[in-house]
């Protein structure tokens, strides 16, 4: 399988785990000492170990994204680099009548073998002053941090 495909297969396995909150199928596709960093944004963070991880994504996703409308959007450009996937992307929130706040990012994602031994979200520049912008008029009660 290559790194493209098992970066498919453990995303679909993150969407399943989002819908449901059954994280121990995202669990083999990490390794046990992942460090996952979010960079350019408010909630930027670092954090390292497999549960570690998973607890930082289960706590935005259920202070932020459970709360909103979320979608990805348009055409990802997926590329394969050495023992990385790089995804260029966006994701988009709306929560009850506001606008969609929409936020481009890159997520690389390295390999140790068959798990991800390192994930890096980094935001666009001027995402995070659009973050803050659309959080201070819509984010009454939203925390996207992951710690």
């Amino acid at each position: 399988m290559s790194l493209l495909e098992k970066f498919v297969s453990q995303r679909a396995a993150f969407e399943a785990a989002l819908r449901d909150d059954d994280w121990s199928r995202v669990e083999p596709y990490l390794h046990a000492d992942v460090r996952y960093e979010v960079l350019n944004m408010p909630f930027h963070c670092s954090l390292r170990g497999r549960d570690s991880v998973i607890s930082g994504l289960r706590r935005s996703i259920n202070r932020f994204d459970r709360l909103c409308e979320r979608s990805i959007g348009g055409s990802p450009i997926l590329l394969e680099e050495g023992d990385s996937v790089l995804v260029h992307g966006s994701i988009r929130f709306r929560r009850g009548e506001s606008p969609v706040l929409e936020s481009r990012l890159w997520e690389i994602a390295t390999y140790k073998g068959d798990a991800i031994e390192r994930l890096i979200d980094l935001y666009d520049v001027g995402e995070a002053q659009k973050f803050t912008r659309w959080m201070a008029e819509w984010g009454a009660g939203l925390d996207a941090s992951y710690t």
